[in-house]
């Protein structure tokens, strides 16, 4: 078997006929001192399909995956292996991008669309890590339906069974919050019951070095709003939020505290007070950029016709706190047109500079980078 995971041509190889056979690829990998880079998606899944036009027959993301990595292009819901993958690993978004080493070890596992310069910061990272020997050893590197709770595998093949009932006699149950695939089940249903909230808060850093920190994340958010409204229930005001905030605080590291203030200040200011002018302020006050809160707020609002001069100052702010030059493309370039929304001709002419310099960095394109952000 010579190279059967490559990349030889513009368009990725199709490797559907080949996905039941992990081991293969893992051993090739092992021959080769190649990590192997799973692409978990979906037949009718837009980005995954963007991911397959846009990125991997991009120049730079070829001639890195030719050099470091081999590649399994797996449909979830079509190949074998994909009941396998649903039960191993959390698959919560599409596309799911996974990392392993030729034993097996998963080192990282990520979700949604990523233009070519994130996909490359991913690779980077997760070569790192293998240097390192860095691994997420809560997930099993062998598959054995036995030594995952029944109702669980049930789940991830029907999103069917698990409710807040279910977590708690399972939280109840558990021996050691340590073992391997033991948090499972909280992390696929995004959730987990106050037992758990408690153990996974008390030990955030261990649990975050088992799982991952952008897997682990969801429960994290659960468990923090769930807390903040029965704060908040029988007091709803600025100082109790704070007040919150000031005791939840000493759970998690610096930089995790900052993407959990991102739920926390959406969920207060925009959930519960209806205050979005309070929550912009928020969000420059404590700048990190997670997920699509940035995005998605500013398009909710501009199709809503809900953007006063303020508030778009406010926007402009946000942008100059959170975007950079690490960030994608897509951003940078709500970016420059929110600033010329605002007539910042300065914050304008930064952010069209910003991606023309990011594109040409990661071979993309760069002739429709002024006419798109306007």
């Amino acid at each position: 078997m010579k190279k059967l995971i490559t990349i030889t041509t513009l368009l990725l190889l199709s490797l559907s006929g080949f996905a039941q056979n992990l081991k293969e690829v893992l051993k090739q990998a092992k021959k080769e001192n190649k990590l192997v880079f799973v692409d978990c998606y979906f037949t009718g899944c837009i980005p995954c399909a963007e991911m397959d036009k846009d990125v991997f027959p991009n120049a730079a993301v070829k001639a890195e995956i030719e050099k470091n990595f081999l590649i399994l292009k797996v449909d979830i819901f079509k190949d074998k292996l994909g009941d396998t993958l649903k039960v191993q690993h959390i698959l919560n978004g599409f596309p799911t991008f996974l990392v392993l080493n030729g034993d097996g070890k998963l080192i990282s596992s990520s979700s949604g669309f990523k233009d070519p310069g994130n996909l490359l910061n991913l690779f980077t990272d997760a070569r790192k890590k293998a240097a390192q020997r860095q691994f997420l050893s809560g997930y099993a590197t062998d598959y054995d339906s036995k030594n995952y709770p029944p109702f669980y595998v049930e789940f991830c093949k029907t999103r069917k069974g698990i409710t807040a009932g279910t977590l708690a006699a399972y939280s109840d149950t558990l021996k050691n919050f340590k073992a391997v695939n033991a948090l499972l089940p909280y992390l696929v249903s995004r959730s987990a019951d106050e037992k758990a909230i408690r153990t996974i808060f008390a030990e955030y850093k261990t649990f975050a070095a088992l799982y991952g920190e952008e897997v682990l994340q969801p429960v994290i958010d659960h468990g923090l709003t769930q807390k903040l409204g029965l704060q908040l229930k029988n007091n709803l005001n600025d100082n109790a939020f704070e007040s919150f905030l000031a005791n939840e605080k000493k759970y998690f590291p610096e930089k995790t505290w900052k993407v959990c203030l991102q739920t926390l200040g959406s969920r207060y200011y925009l959930g519960i007070k209806k205050d979005t002018t309070a929550y912009l302020n928020f969000a420059i006050k404590n700048p990190v950029l997670y997920q699509y809160h940035f995005s998605a707020l500013y398009n909710a609002m501009l199709a809503k016709k809900s953007l006063t001069p303020d508030r778009l100052q406010l926007f402009c702010k946000w942008a100059d706190a959170i975007i950079t030059e690490n960030s994608s493309l897509e951003l940078m370039k709500i970016a420059a047109s929110i600033q010329q929304q605002a007539k910042n001709e300065a914050g304008y002419k930064r952010f069209v500079a910003m991606a023309n310099t990011y594109a040409r960095k990661y071979q993309m394109p760069t002739e429709n980078i002024i006419s798109q952000s306007k």
